[in-house]
């Protein structure tokens, strides 16, 4: 099932992990489209990647998702990586606005995205939402990301089986690369990014690229559906 002619959508594919996917599928001769909040990093995104189709999108309203893909019509694949970021917190002092938020983005958006999408994929074709490794490894201040992770996982299951033969995917990423580490300086990012490799299995943080190889396969993989890709760099397994 070879990703050339095809059309594929990434909401959240202007940066980090989705922008890696967009680049990926367009390589393979995609037709590929991307959206996201950004209108900056979209035009960057576009500059990046010949031929690539953009559109502002916040897929956090409903009537912006079901317009946004009345103007797509037909495609093949989905891809959402779409996601507000939340940092660690105890439950106590959870700040409630920002956990709205990242639910309100990577949860209720993913399936937003899905009910506008699905009757408009062809046949042989695939929704691709994200999870993490949280979804199945309880960590201690991480009860937003966690709870939103697992939600996903099992609406991918669950929206397998509702919707058949539409093929559902969740990839898990463990540590990545992305921009949302930008918030610390050089130092102290190559701190954390060495702490974290001398606990994965395979010894590095992943980038972008090693995450979006993923969903580029299971776009491809015909047999592929109702379940999760750990492609975590071991982390799932690390002490």
């Amino acid at each position: 099932m070879s990703l050339k002619d095809k059309r594929i959508v990434v909401i959240g594919g202007s940066s980090g992990i989705g922008l890696a996917v967009a680049r990926g599928a367009a390589a393979q001769g995609g037709k590929v489209h991307i959206a996201g909040r950004d209108a900056h990093k979209l035009t960057a995104a576009a500059q990046d990647i010949p031929g690539i189709i953009t559109e502002v999108l916040d897929i956090r309203d409903e009537k912006q998702v079901a317009d946004f893909f009345e103007h797509i019509g037909t495609f093949d694949h989905l891809v959402v990586t779409a996601a507000a970021p939340i940092g660690a917190s105890p439950l106590v002092t959870q700040n409630f606005s920002a956990l709205h938020d990242a639910v309100d983005s990577k949860l209720y958006g993913s399936l937003l995205a899905t009910k506008y999408a699905a009757p408009r994929i062809r046949d042989g074709g695939s929704i691709g939402l994200t999870s993490g490794m949280l979804a199945r490894k309880p960590t201690i201040n991480a009860l937003a990301k966690t709870l939103i992770n697992a939600a996903l996982e099992a609406a991918v299951r669950q929206l397998a089986k509702e919707l058949a033969p539409l093929r559902f995917y969740a990839v898990s990423p463990g540590p990545v690369d992305t921009p949302s580490w930008t918030h610390l300086d050089e130092n102290s990012r190559a701190a954390v990014f060495d702490k974290l490799s001398s606990t994965l299995p395979v010894g590095f943080v992943a980038s972008p690229e090693d995450t979006a190889a993923a969903y580029l396969f299971a776009m491809q993989a015909r047999a592929l559906t109702g379940t999760v890709i750990d492609l975590d760099s071991g982390a799932l397994i690390a002490g």
